[in-house]
């Protein structure tokens, strides 16, 4: 405040306030303002309703001009959209970002995903330090969702897309409705999907001479059809007394049916085996049913300075397999021992037996509780010293029924988990303004967490942080993360199922194979334990708006790795030698894929890359629509978010004044709920791998994944990946691409194998889209066009496939075009319509 003897009018003291509250938080009064210098100017200024309060700035912010750039339909639309900047590298947890809600927890994803992007009026995306300020684990981005006080909308969408190669369609049905309101929200969204089938013959497959025989690309699918049904419901409701309470509930039901080919067998004839397929009852099927249901519940409050949240979410999933094999064929052989039956006829009748079928039923049932305590422990010259402290309660029951061979066995695995965790943020350079001077802003924060499992023990995580910002627009990060983590249930207990006639290469021998897979759980995999550096640059010039630069180094090393089983190369196969089944003449004819342990995975990476976004065409008033940044205070540091309430900076106009605007319509500035003005924007980024290496264990020579090493079938590890994302909007008319280049990489086959030589890999997809209400006169022409959106999506719109070639420049059976990727290039028409 800067005060003087008298105030200024109404109107002038508006004008002036207008003006201070759109320049930079430290901007200054200069000889232009001396007029007026003798007289009191008072500004009032809240932080924005739901913004991030935090020393950590964000790497992305996106206003509600930008979010309508983007031509999304929901908040996963969204989030696909700018993944590159919402997924973490640090190369730990499920990549998928930690979701807050006008700077609140939530119970989960679910609770945002379904909310039109006409609700948000602002997305800011944090890295993953931030995470622990509300409780969470370092290894996951944070995106909190600034909703809008005010919106009420009903749409309906419909999509339909097909490969460019025909063989499949996409088909997708969806509607929401949403109502926010000052003080509650509701959301519910129900969504049909169905995928029809792609076969082995559609995509022209080439089959080995027995399978030519029946033209069996017939009875194998490449993409299984399915069906998926999903609905989603959410409710939250503040009330007077400042706490806010979310409901989330949800059920999907997902249902595919694959064809894994004809029963088989090997016959012996005249003392030659004769391996056939059997025509006579069809194909072996793989049904996969799926029901899950969800409910989840957030309560968020204060006391005193302090805020305080509970997320409590429940999950069961229940998973039936039912999976055919070939039968016995014994009897058939002694028929043709004893010449009553010829071996090469269509029909056998009782010979041969009717295919078998092996069942799994799991079920998975999850509880997970966590409260979080934030606020202020004590005031420093330099500022406040805030604290969050996190106590967890997790359960997890995994339950399994496998039948196979009119052998069952069942699995009865749980796991109860107590947690407790302490987080600490110490600014040493704030609030004291001579030292800010000097060196800038600097604080530092650490962490230790305790985990107690019913069925592992202890387990230990601590971490520390640094953030410096020399100058405003700079800011450095540092953090090294320590932590022990135990393998899933899953990994230890999920059913063991046995899958024949799986198509896969052998590089010993350096042919395709048919083989039996082996896939379950593995009760032996150890604690893992974990050490992880991360340092990163985070540059806004002031010279350059809309301009920012990302950069990040990660060195991540690991002990005792729970991993699924990797490519059998001969390297792995030398180190699992229990886990392969050859027959006598060498030839490969089962792999058991159970989980395995590595001894040690390390790794050692850059990306950096740059975000630069413009905005044209905007009308007088409007603004730059960028996010308003928080500033720091030792309130609204304690809590780690915004405070119960807060609302963005407002000023008063008299009645009549020019000044004074209409109110905001209930879907957001502009017609139809939308911004005006147009936007450009581009991001890119390159990743570049200077290590990683497996070893499996002690005396064996380690993987190197950059130089002829794999453990995916899709080879080792790109040495170099880049990133493009970017997008034109203006008058209702856009466009977005997004695009991923790795380089070409190798495996190794060893001394009697075959080398394979991975090509690199361009994918580019587009987005085109038009909002019919800006279009001229159309919709008045028929109305029903009204609120309503047409957009067209071609992915991987070169068609580029990865291709695999042996030493002799050949293309293995196993990794034949249809087997990489049986989609290729995709096309979608999208029609959506708000009421």
């Amino acid at each position: 405040m800067i005060s003087s003897p008298r105030f200024l009018s109404a109107s002038s003291s508006f004008a002036l306030a207008s003006l201070l509250l759109a320049a930079p938080a430290g901007a200054q009064i200069t000889e232009a303002d001396s007029d007026y210098q003798d007289e009191e100017i008072v500004v009032t200024a809240e932080r924005p309703r739901g913004a991030v309060v935090s020393e950590i700035p964000p790497v992305v912010e996106l206003s509600e001009a930008d979010i309508a750039s983007f031509g999304a339909s929901s908040v996963q639309d969204l989030l696909e959209a700018i993944s590159s900047q919402t997924r973490s590298s640090r190369g730990r947890g499920s990549g998928r970002p930690i979701v807050l809600i006008n700077g609140q927890r939530t119970s989960g994803f679910r609770e945002i995903r379904d909310l039109p992007p006409e609700a948000i009026r602002t997305v800011q995306v944090f890295p993953e330090e931030l995470a622990l300020q509300y409780g969470y684990r370092p290894d996951q981005r944070v995106i909190n969702f600034i909703l809008k006080d005010n919106y009420t909308g009903v749409s309906a969408s419909a999509e339909y897309g097909v490969p460019t190669r025909e063989a499949q369609g996409r088909s997708e049905v969806e509607s929401t409705i949403t109502r926010i309101g000052k003080n509650s929200r509701l959301n519910i969204n129900l969504e049909w999907q169905n995928n029809t089938a792609i076969t082995e013959s559609e995509r022209n497959i080439i089959q080995g001479a027995a399978g030519d025989l029946v033209n069996l690309g017939d009875f194998r699918t490449l993409v299984a059809p399915s069906d998926n049904l999903e609905l989603n419901a959410n409710y939250s409701r503040t009330f007077d007394n400042g706490v806010s309470l979310s409901l989330n509930g949800g059920y999907v039901y997902d249902k595919s049916r694959g064809l894994q080919g004809l029963p088989s067998g090997t016959l012996e004839v005249a003392g030659d085996p004769l391996f056939r397929y059997f025509t006579e009852y069809g194909p072996l099927n793989r049904i996969q049913e799926t029901n899950a249901a969800q409910a989840g519940l957030t309560l968020n409050g204060r006391i005193s300075d302090w805020r305080w949240s509970l997320t409590s979410d429940y999950t069961r999933t229940q998973v039936n397999t039912d999976t055919d094999r070939s039968d016995d064929i014994s009897a058939l052989q002694t028929a043709i021992d004893a010449g009553s039956v010829d071996p090469l006829a269509v029909v056998f009748g009782p010979l041969l037996g009717k295919p078998a079928t092996d069942t799994a039923k799991v079920v998975d049932q999850t509880i997970n509780n966590l409260a979080t305590l934030s606020g202020t422990l004590f005031v420093l010259p330099s500022g406040a010293v805030t604290t969050t402290l996190r106590a967890g309660y997790d359960r997890e029951e995994l339950d399994s029924r496998e039948t196979r061979r009119t052998i069952v066995t069942t699995t009865g695995l749980s796991r109860d988990e107590l947690s407790m965790g302490i987080n600490i943020d110490i600014p040493l350079a704030d609030e004291n303004i001579d030292v800010t001077e000097a060196i800038g802003k600097l604080s530092i924060n650490g962490n230790l967490g305790y985990s107690d499992l019913s069925d592992f023990g202890g387990l230990v995580e601590f971490g520390l942080g640094l953030n410096w910002e020399p100058f405003d627009g700079l800011v450095f990060t540092a953090s090294a993360i320590g932590e022990e983590a135990a393998p899933s249930i899953a990994q230890l207990g999920n059913p063991v199922i046995i899958t024949p006639d799986v198509t896969v290469f052998d590089f010993t021998n350096g042919e395709t194979v048919i083989a039996a897979i082996t896939t379950g759980g593995n009760f032996a995999l150890p604690a893992e334990k974990q050490r992880d550096i991360k340092l990163a640059v985070n540059y806004r010039p002031e010279w350059l708006d809309g301009f920012t630069f990302l950069g990040e180094y990660f060195r991540n090393n690991s002990n005792n790795v729970a991993s699924s089983f990797p490519l059998l190369t001969p390297e792995i196969e030398a180190a699992f030698p229990d886990r392969v089944t050859r027959d006598t003449s060498g030839r490969l004819i089962a792999i058991d894929r159970r989980p395995v342990n590595y001894a040690n995975v390390s790794s050692e990476r850059i990306r950096y890359g740059i975000d630069f976004s413009k905005r044209f065409g905007e009308r007088g008033g409007e603004g730059p629509g960028r996010a308003d940044r928080a500033t720091r205070s030792p309130d609204a540091a304690a809590s780690g978010g915004a405070a119960q309430g807060d609302k963005p900076p407002q000023t008063t106009t008299p009645e009549g004044s020019p000044a004074a605007q209409p109110e905001t319509p209930r879907g957001g500035p502009g017609a139809g709920g939308r911004p005006r003005g147009g936007r450009w924007q581009l991001s890119a980024f390159h990743t570049i791998r200077f290590q990683d290496r497996i070893q499996i264990r002690p005396g064996i020579d380690e993987l190197d994944l950059l130089n002829g090493s794999a453990i995916g079938s899709t080879g080792g590890s790109p040495r170099h990946e880049f990133e493009i994302n970017g997008g034109w909007f203006n008058n209702g008319l856009g466009f977005r691409i997004d695009g991923k280049h790795q380089v070409a990489t190798r495996v190794n086959g060893g001394l009697t194998g075959s080398d394979l030589r991975f090509s690199d890999l361009t994918t580019l997809n587009l987005r085109l889209f038009v909002n019919l209400d800006d279009r001229g006169s159309l919709t008045e022409k028929l109305p029903f066009l009204k609120a309503s959106r047409i957009a067209f999506k071609v992915d991987n719109i070169f068609d580029d496939i990865q291709t695999i070639r042996d030493g002799n420049g050949l293309i293995p059976l196993s990794y034949q075009t249809g087997y990489v990727d049986p989609v290729g290039r995709y096309v979608e028409i999208d029609f959506r319509k708000r009421f």
